[in-house]
């Protein structure tokens, strides 16, 4: 379920001990699921299909999330508030000045082969559409992330990366789209 309160002047979008636990364990994706938000639909389907990248940090996160928002002409207030909370949980929980977010509505598959990043810590969430797939290695079974999920996911860069989980998008169908957010250090 989500769960944004606010604890100690910060945003708390999930359980931040499970996040800290999943960061300093071997595992190297943690899902965590959230209900999705109602009505998007209309929204991302009048929306352009575009991405907005743009690095953040506590005092700029508001706007940027306008700023791509605008871009993508996406209009939905509780989608800003989401965002917002999200980036703003990612900062906070893993002590960042910075980071990097994507917002992205497409209709195709950019990255259809399984793969690992070369990040720290990579959160995808989709809130429209086909979600993020991942494989475990050595197993041909693909896992498929809820809708509004939080995936974290290790990259190359961590410290304690096993390289044992693999993700990419999904393929979209023809006439549909996705609608999702990528944050990562």
């Amino acid at each position: 379920m989500q769960n944004l309160s606010t604890t100690t002047d910060k945003t708390t979008a999930w359980d931040h001990v499970a996040v800290a636990d999943f960061a300093a364990g071997n595992a190297d994706i943690l899902v965590l699921e959230r209900a999705p938000i109602d009505n998007l639909g209309p929204a991302i389907e009048a929306s352009r299909i575009h991405e907005y990248r743009a690095p953040i940090n506590r005092e700029n996160i508001g706007f940027e999330v306008r700023s791509g928002l605008g871009e993508l002409r996406l209009k939905s207030p509780e989608l800003a508030t989401d965002l917002i909370g999200v980036a703003t949980s990612f900062l906070d929980q893993f002590n960042l000045e910075e980071a990097n977010l994507r917002i992205e509505v497409t209709q195709s598959q950019p990255c259809p082969k399984f793969h690992c990043d070369n990040v720290h810590i990579r959160l995808v969430t989709t809130y429209f559409g086909s979600t993020t797939e991942y494989q475990n290695s050595g197993d041909d079974k693909v896992h498929v992330a809820p809708l509004s999920g939080l995936v974290f996911l290790k990259g190359h860069r961590h410290p304690t990366c096993n390289d044992t989980v693999h993700h990419r998008s999904p393929e979209v169908r023809d006439g549909e789209r996705r609608m999702c957010l990528v944050i990562d250090y």
